[in-house]
């Protein structure tokens, strides 16, 4: 398997940091909304039990990045890369309002190598804050 340094390069950050708060805001989302439907009829607060459930989740998204990553054939199920925010593209505007902004790489540009890593980050890092959150409630 190669290394974390090897694969990273400063261009992966943006979409690193966009997928891992786009996961984190939707799982918070579904894990609050759950608690606050299923909190009625138990009477308790089930925040602990949802964290943990997402912590979960991403702890084994994480690991089947990894496996992706390190090459190992998985069903093809497992091998579909999700990327759950595309863009319209802009049909506005002239070239010239767009002349000060650097062009930024998008997920779907980045090889497949580059796209595991990025998935195995933002889940990690989405395990991590689960699990954390999951021990404070």
């Amino acid at each position: 398997m190669k290394k974390f340094r090897e694969i990273y390069e400063p261009y992966m950050l943006r979409p690193m940091i966009y997928m891992t708060f786009t996961r984190f805001i939707l799982a918070l989302f579904i894990t609050l909304l759950a608690d606050f439907f299923i909190s009625q009829n138990v009477g308790h607060s089930v925040k602990s039990n949802a964290f943990f459930l997402c912590a979960a989740v991403f702890g084994l998204l994480s690991l089947i990045a990894w496996l992706r990553l390190d090459g190992v054939k998985l069903p093809q199920l497992m091998m579909m890369r999700i990327n759950p925010a595309k863009k319209p593209s802009r049909m506005y505007g002239d070239m010239i309002d767009y002349i000060e902004e650097r062009p930024g790489i998008s997920f779907d540009e980045l090889d497949d190598e580059e796209k595991d890593l990025c998935i195995l980050t933002a889940d990690l890092v989405c395990f991590l804050i689960f699990l954390v959150l999951a021990f404070l409630f």
